[in-house]
């Protein structure tokens, strides 16, 4: 039975979505405001959360979405009745997301929550000396810190896993992240993001991102 954490401030709609949702089995926790959203969250440990953007508070849904991701990588579902390309672009900036427009059909939110809940536990994972990566919610856990990466970083990094002990030649990795075949407008982009994955790596016994010029970039895990 997964779990769902509901915040939605219009009460007819939280209810009737509720009880929608019990019927085909979920357990759902209702909340009308965020204000105990962080509470709920460490208490009923949920699998999904749907969050109203509109909320009639001080703080609205993507703020609250902020500091959820300050602590847990749950996937997040706004809703919203606003049209705005703006608030498109900041829910799709948050990993591990999907975002329905309201008026909704049951059946439409039914069919993103169970993509997310299933994506999220059958995602790819990498074992990285002590570490986990998630490249699906671009995430990189570190001695139980999570860090979330760019989408570039995590492309370089999923390369990287997939490749693991084997060096892949940089225009090969430019071209299957930044997918250019002009690959020098693109070196200094990929100098970098290996710069901050070796920082992340630094203190990990036995994992080397390594690079020489003839062979390419590998990451090494002994």
């Amino acid at each position: 039975m997964y779990k769902v954490l509901l915040i939605e401030d219009d009460l007819n709609l939280g209810t009737t979505l509720r009880g929608a949702l019990e019927e085909r089995r979920f357990s759902v926790k209702y909340l009308s405001g965020g204000a105990h959203v962080m509470k709920e969250l460490a208490e009923f440990e949920p699998d999904i959360v749907l969050l109203d953007v509109n909320l009639n508070e001080e703080l609205d849904g993507f703020a609250i979405s902020r500091k959820i991701r300050e602590v847990s990588s749950v996937p997040l579902l706004f809703t919203t009745s606003r049209d705005e390309n703006t608030d498109f672009d900041q829910a799709f900036s948050i990993p591990n997301t999907d975002y329905v427009r309201k008026p909704y059909r049951l059946a439409e939110v039914l069919k993103r929550i169970e993509k997310l809940v299933v994506n999220e536990s059958n995602s790819e994972k990498f074992e990285i000396g002590t570490c986990m990566f998630y490249p699906a919610q671009h995430k990189l856990v570190i001695r139980k810190e999570e860090i979330y990466l760019n989408n570039y970083a995590s492309e370089v990094l999923s390369v990287l896993c997939k490749n693991k002990d084997n060096f892949v030649k940089r225009p090969v990795i430019i071209e299957t992240v930044w997918k250019t075949k002009d690959v020098r407008t693109k070196e200094g982009s990929l100098n970098n993001i290996m710069s901050q994955l070796r920082k992340y790596f630094e203190d990990e016994k036995g994992v080397v991102i390594e690079s020489r010029i003839k062979l390419g970039v590998r990451l090494k895990i002994d």
